[in-house]
Order: C-alpha cells, then structure tokens, then sequence
C-alpha cells in the first residue's frame, strides 16, 4: 500500500467513527435514564439536539475548510467532537448531558465537510479514482452505523465510561492522525465555461438542488425505520423483531456492498443517467414493498431500495465535486449540501408514521410514486444539467491502489 492508500484508509478510519457516532448511544438509553433521571423528553433531545448541531454546523465547517485548510478543521473538529463524548460520558444531570450531546454535534458537523474536501484533495494528489474513493467513503459510512451498537454490545460490561472515554481517546488521535492524512488541497480557480460569469457564480443553486436529492434519499431511508417495523408488526402473527432485524441489515448490507461495488463503475457514465436510474430503482422497490407484508418479499424489496439509495448517495456528492463552478469554494459547498441534506433525517421518521397511519400500505407506493415524479422532472431540465455537469465522467489517470 502507497502513501496514497495509508492515507485514504487513515481517512476512511475516521469517516467509520463518525457515523458509529449516530448509533453507539442507542442501547446505553437506559443508563442514561436511571444515571440522570432523564425522562422521554430528555432522551428525545439527546439525540435531536446531536442531529441538529450537527446540522447547523457543517456550513460553518465547510466556510473554515475553504479559508483555512481541511485537515486543520477536521483536528480540531474532532477533538471538539471527543470533548462532548467526554462530557457526555461522566454527566450526572440532564443539562451537562445535553451540553455533552450538542458539544458533541458541533465536532461532528464540523468535520463532515472538511472530511469532503478532504477526500477530494486525496483524490487530486494521488490521482485516486473520485467514484472509487466516494464508494469507498460510502461504504465506511453505513460500516460506522452497524459497528455502532455492536461495540456497544461488547463493551458494555466496562460500563459506559469506560467505553466513551476509549472513544474520545480514539477520537482524538484520528484528529491527529487527519493533519497527516489529507494533504493540503490546491486552489482552483472556477472554470469558465459558455455559461456566463453570473451563472457560473450561482454554484449554490445546483448545490441545493444536489442537497435536495439528497433530503429525498434520507427521507425515504429514515421512513422506511419506523414504517417498516410498523408494517411487519402489523402482518405478524407474533413478535416480529427478527424479521425486522433480518430485513434492516440485510438493506444496510447490501448499501455497503453496493457503495463500494459501484464506486468502481459508476465514473463510466454520466451524471444525469446515474440519478435517474437511481431514483428509477428506488421508485421500484419502494413499490414492490406493498405488495406482501411477509419477511422474505420485504427483504428483497428492501435490498432493491438500498441499491437505489447506494446510487443516489454516491452520485449526489460526485455532483459537488464535479461541480466546476464550486471548485473554488468547495467546502462551503459540501457544508452547504450536508445541512439541507440532513433535513431529510429530521423529517423522514414523521413522514414515515404520519403516511402509515393514514394511508397504510399504500404509503410505500406514494413514496414509490415521487420517486418516479422526480425522475420525470430530471428528465426535463436534463439539458440544463449537462450544462453544469460533464455528459460522461472524463477518463481518470493511473491509480494508486485504495484501501476498501
């Protein structure tokens, strides 16, 4: 392995820890309750106020990225990051808890651009495939939200203060780790192209729009947590907790593969094919869900979706990179992307109750239906994406091997 690959890895290491965040405090609730005495509301902003600093800070991380320098932000971010872990760690009141959990979300907010930009800079520097590098990326992403409750469940015999201080240990070193990893990324200048100067200064339009495709695919993911669980439940003749384990990470498997398998490939075709057949076989599975409650028919649908969220995640973020007219601002960009993106997360889960309730079934193929109505939107304004976005992705130079 190169200098490029101890790199990439070190990088990858870090994006895994990151998202291990969202899940490792999940089966520590019930101490959590009995330490603190924290009641459903407490517990409720736990992880809202983690999800909405988290939010709120990335177009503040990703405005340091491009004035100061992605590794500098991503250090300091995660030693932000592992402050709140340790806070929330040896908290003994609801209000240091949730100090904790918001300190804690701002680290993690910040550091998701600059891992962005980050990653592009590698990418440049060692003429890593871009595609290959994001399902690699992709991949540690949805490894971080299954490794979550699994180190949890290992390590809860040491307690969870023992556990979270390892955590902000670990933390902390990958922050040093990443002044080492990602090397500084070089300036560009905006291309100019036959749109003019003004449009050309209007990147955060399609930055939002990006951001939006990206809403749309968390949505639809974040729906699909209760609402599956609710239709299982509902057609079971007993518990139906194993099926719904059975079928979730069955789809969290398939995204990780599908990220990583697709990220090898996907650079061969451009980027307006690659969202609507996304969303085309998003639009599919979420359809097919409706057709029978029963385990095995919802696990294979189930599968059909996450491959559709695997192209949507990777090909919404090939967008920001590809985006000439944000080369020069392209941590304000990803931090831009990743605020209106996890609007998604907030308000998937409501969504996904509220369409159930009153619509039952049904509710897949509605969500199924705009699927469809968006690919049938990209289509007319494809023009205006080729504009801003190259027809096929250019040819990419010899590689230097990546880890997986």
């Amino acid at each position: 392995m190169g200098a490029g690959g101890r790199r990439a890895l070190l990088l990858l290491v870090a994006v895994i820890s990151v998202n291990a965040s969202y899940t490792v405090l999940i089966p520590f609730v019930p101490d959590l309750e009995e330490r603190v005495g924290a009641g459903p509301v407490t517990i409720a902003l736990v992880f809202a106020l983690f999800a909405a600093a988290k939010a709120l800070f990335q177009p503040v991380g990703g405005w340091w990225v491009d004035r100061w320098r992605p590794r500098a932000v991503a250090c300091v971010a995660l030693n932000i990051a592992a402050v709140g872990i340790v806070l929330t760690a040896f908290a003994t009141d609801s209000v240091t808890l949730l100090i904790g959990r918001f300190v804690w979300g701002i680290g993690e907010g910040l550091v998701t651009p600059a891992l962005y930009a980050g990653m592009s800079a590698l990418c440049k520097r060692y003429d890593i495939a871009a595609g290959r590098m994001m399902g690699n990326f992709g991949s540690a992403a949805v490894a971080g939200f299954l490794l979550g409750p699994l180190i949890a469940g290992v390590a809860a015999p040491f307690g969870l203060e023992a556990l979270f201080l390892a955590g902000a240990v670990v933390t902390s070193a990958t922050a040093f780790g990443l002044l080492r990893a990602i090397p500084d990324a070089e300036v560009e200048e905006p291309a100019e192209s036959s749109a003019t100067s003004t449009t050309a200064k209007r990147w955060w339009v399609w930055v939002l729009v990006l951001g939006v495709l990206d809403l749309f695919t968390h949505l639809v993911y974040t729906a699909l947590e209760p609402l599956l669980p609710l239709y299982l439940s509902g057609a079971a003749e007993g518990s139906a907790r194993g099926a719904i384990s059975v079928v979730f990470v069955v789809g969290l498997a398939t995204s990780a593969v599908s990220m990583w398998a697709l990220g090898r490939y996907t650079e061969r075709f451009g980027l307006v094919p690659m969202i609507g057949t996304g969303l085309a076989i998003l639009g599919v599975g979420l359809a097919t869900m409706a057709v029978s409650a029963s385990v095995v028919p919802v696990a294979a649908a189930f599968l059909v979706v996450m491959v559709g969220y695997a192209i949507l995640f990777l090909t919404a973020r090939r967008g920001i990179v590809e985006l000439k007219s944000a080369a020069g601002s392209q941590g304000t960009a990803f931090g831009l992307f990743g605020l209106v993106s996890d609007i998604g997360n907030v308000l998937g889960p409501v969504a996904g109750v509220v369409l159930y309730e009153l619509t039952g079934r049904t509710s897949f193929i509605l969500l199924g239906a705009l699927s469809g109505l968006l690919v049938v939107v990209l289509a007319s304004q494809a023009s205006r994406w080729r504009r801003h976005f190259p027809a096929t992705a250019p040819a990419a130079p010899a590689r230097e091997p990546v880890a997986a």
